[in-house]
């Protein structure tokens, strides 16, 4: 190859790399392509849903279940007590209803009644001004297990699919 051609060689490669770079430049490569939107900055799109979750899980906090009396009168079960004491605390603090679960298909709405004047009245009893405008009758905000469901949960827990079991070998780790 002679002085020439190697020049001339040179020259296109040159001029193909000058190519290939404004191809890049103009392609977008790190830069806004139009009719494309820019990708939005880590967490901007996954936090507002983390925030939900945490509202509801806090809302949650406020809802007195059907296990929490006992059987199926309005006297309140011993852990329940504790609960509404968590409650009180927090009460002014936040905007929350306190939810007492309503029956199954609002079958007993006399029982429902009487659960919700027992909370009232503790909750004024503790201090808690205008407690009938904050206790409402509703749904829980989550269903439940049924029986066999539950069943089958706890007995998945400890029959090795999480490593307590059998299944894992004895060496307790996850998901083995």
């Amino acid at each position: 190859m002679d002085v020439k051609q190697s020049a001339g060689h040179a020259g296109r490669l040159l001029a193909a790399g000058a190519i290939v770079c404004f191809g890049t430049l103009v392609s977008g490569c790190g830069h806004h392509r139009p009719g494309y939107d820019r990708p939005f900055p880590l967490g901007q799109v996954t936090d507002s849903f983390w925030e939900t979750q945490q509202t509801n899980a806090e809302a949650a906090d406020f809802v007195f279940y059907d296990h929490e009396f006992s059987g199926n009168t309005a006297q309140l079960a011993p852990g329940a007590i504790q609960h509404l004491e968590s409650v009180v605390l927090r009460l002014e603090h936040v905007p929350f209803p306190v939810v007492i679960e309503q029956s199954p298909h609002d079958a007993r709405p006399d029982l429902d009644l009487a659960r919700q004047a027992v909370i009232i009245e503790n909750l004024v009893r503790m201090g808690v001004s205008h407690a009938d405008d904050r206790v409402v009758i509703a749904p829980a905000f989550v269903e439940g297990f049924t029986a066999i469901e539950g069943e089958r949960a706890y007995y998945g827990i400890f029959g090795g699919r999480f490593g307590f079991g059998s299944r894992s070998g004895g060496r307790g780790g996850f998901g083995r």
